[in-house]
C-alpha cells in the first residue's frame, strides 16, 4: 500500500500546545476541505505535482525509513530526544487505510504519535484512535473557512477523541463571527470543560485578514468563563522562519 506523501521533515512543532517541541513532520497530501486561510494549498487536488512541492508515493517501510533517519539521531548510543511522530497535512485520515497501518508500525517501534486534524471525519478517526497518542483537533467556523460548516461531524469526533490526550485549536481571522465562536465553545463544554482550547489569531495571506485584538481578547475571556484551560497562541514557526 502507499499514499502520496508531500514531504517528511524534523523541526519544531509552531502551533497548539506542544508549541516549540522537536517533532517529526510526515505531511501527507489530499484534504477533504479547502480553508480560505490554508497555508499548505497544494496538498489537495488530483495532480501528482502541485504548488512548488512535489508529491511522491511511499509505502510504509519508505516512511518509516525516512523517519528513522531523522529520528535515530545517536550520541553515544543514546537518542538526543524522544521521537514524536507528526501526523499532518492536508488532512491524514482521508488515508485512513494507510494511517492505520503506520500508526501501528510506530508504536511497535516506540515512537508518539501525533495527529494534525481539522476533526471532521469521525469515522475515520474510530478506526485509528487506539494507537494516536495526541490528537490536535480543529473546529472549523464557516465564517473563518468559507466552506460549509461540521458542527454535527466536530461533535462526534470530539467524544471520540476524548479518550486520548486531546486539545482544540480555532483559527480566528476578521471575519470570524461571535455566534460561531460561541457555538463552538458551548460544543466543547458539552463533550468535556478540562480540554484544552488554543484560539490561533491567523497568518493573514490573501483575502484572509488578521482578528483584531478586541476580538481576540472578547473571544478569549467569553471562552475562559466556560472551559477551564483557553490560550491564545498564534503560529510562532512561521515569524521564527521554521517550516
Amino acid at each position: 500500500m502507499k499514499a502520496k506523501i508531500s514531504e517528511i521533515f524534523s523541526s519544531i512543532q509552531g502551533e497548539g500546545l506542544y508549541l516549540g517541541k522537536r517533532q517529526i513532520f510526515v505531511r501527507f497530501y489530499g484534504c477533504n476541505m479547502k480553508c480560505a486561510y490554508c497555508d499548505t494549498i497544494y496538498h489537495y487536488g488530483d495532480s501528482p505535482k502541485t504548488g512548488t512541492v512535489p508529491v511522491k508515493e511511499l509505502s510504509i517501510n519508505e516512511v518509516i525509513n525516512e523517519i528513522a533517519s531523522l529520528s535515530l539521531v545517536r550520541l553515544g548510543g543514546t537518542p538526543l530526544y524522544k521521537s514524536t511522530v507528526s501526523l499532518t497535512g492536508g488532512e491524514p485520515l482521508v488515508h485512513v487505510g494507510y494511517l492505520k497501518l503506520l500508526l501501528k508500525k510506530l508504536k511497535s517501534l516506540g515512537l508518539e504519535t501525533y495527529l494534525e486534524t481539522n476533526g471532521t471525519l469521525p469515522n475515520a478517526l474510530e478506526d485509528v484512535i487506539k494507537m494516536v497518542d495526541i490528537i490536535a483537533m480543529d473546529i472549523k467556523l464557516p465564517s473563518s473557512t468559507h466552506d460549509r460548516s461540521f458542527w454535527d461531524e466536530h461533535e462526534k469526533f470530539l467524544k471520540i477523541a476524548k479518550g486520548r490526550e486531546v486539545f482544540i485549536k480555532i483559527i480566528v481571522t476578521g471575519n470570524t463571527k461571535k455566534d460561531e465562536f460561541e457555538q463552538a465553545v458551548r460544543l466543547i463544554k458539552n463533550v468535556a470543560q478540562t480540554i484544552p482550547l488554543i484560539i490561533q489569531p491567523v497568518t493573514p495571506c490573501g483575502i484572509v485578514k488578521k482578528a483584531s485584538n478586541t476580538k481576540l481578547d472578547n473571544f478569549y475571556n467569553h471562552a475562559s468563563s466556560v472551559l477551564k484551560d483557553v490560550r491564545i497562541i498564534p503560529q510562532v514557526h512561521k515569524t521564527m522562519g521554521y517550516r
